[in-house]
């Protein structure tokens, strides 16, 4: 009797386990957070300011390029340098989000490796908060730019906030700062 009660208890809580619902998967909140989305590119193509070529985002400050094969992305098949051929730019996207509530900001950063200046510095910003960081193009080649995950987290203000990445270099103007693989997430 002990070990058919044993057997069922045991049963009961295995089948309690498997169904037990998976964690939620939190949804980015922007769109096209690796460039994927947009149009054909070669080695690389340079955008303007005010384009909206790559879907869901716009192009600011001074010219971009949307680098295809010049390069592995850190996720996916594209990327950006935020200086043109020439120009020193950036990329902002709008999107929802609630006051008061905290949003994480995940990138992937390197440095443009055909540049005279190694190191390469991003801003970001977004609901009036900004965040600045460096990347470091020593010893990196084309065929590996190191990228590094990079995170930022900022409290929204109001129910719609934009986030824009811009170079903050005055030099160098057609080998920036990299950025790919960007996220925003609400957190709990």
């Amino acid at each position: 009797m002990k070990s058919l009660f044993l057997t069922l208890v045991v049963s009961a809580l295995a089948t309690a386990a498997l169904a037990a619902p998976a964690p939620v998967k939190k949804t980015n909140l922007l769109v096209n957070g690796s460039f994927e989305e947009g149009p054909p590119v070669g080695n690389w193509l340079s955008l303007n300011p005010g384009s909206t070529d790559i879907k869901g985002w716009e192009v600011t400050r001074g010219q971009i390029d949307l680098v295809g094969n010049y390069w592995p992305a850190a996720q996916g098949n594209r990327s950006l340098d935020l200086h043109g051929s020439p120009g020193l730019g950036g990329v902002k996207q709008s999107f929802e989000t609630r006051p008061g509530r905290t949003y994480v900001v995940s990138f992937s950063l390197a440095a443009n490796p055909d540049g005279a200046e190694k190191k390469k510095t991003i801003g970001v910003s977004a609901a009036g908060m900004t965040g600045e960081f460096t990347a470091d193009a020593t010893n990196r080649t084309n065929k590996d730019v190191g990228w590094q995950k990079t995170t930022w987290k900022f409290t929204a203000a109001e129910k719609k906030t934009t986030i824009e990445f811009y170079t903050l270099m005055k030099s160098d103007e057609s080998c920036g700062p990299l950025l790919d693989d960007v996220s925003v997430l609400e957190m709990d």
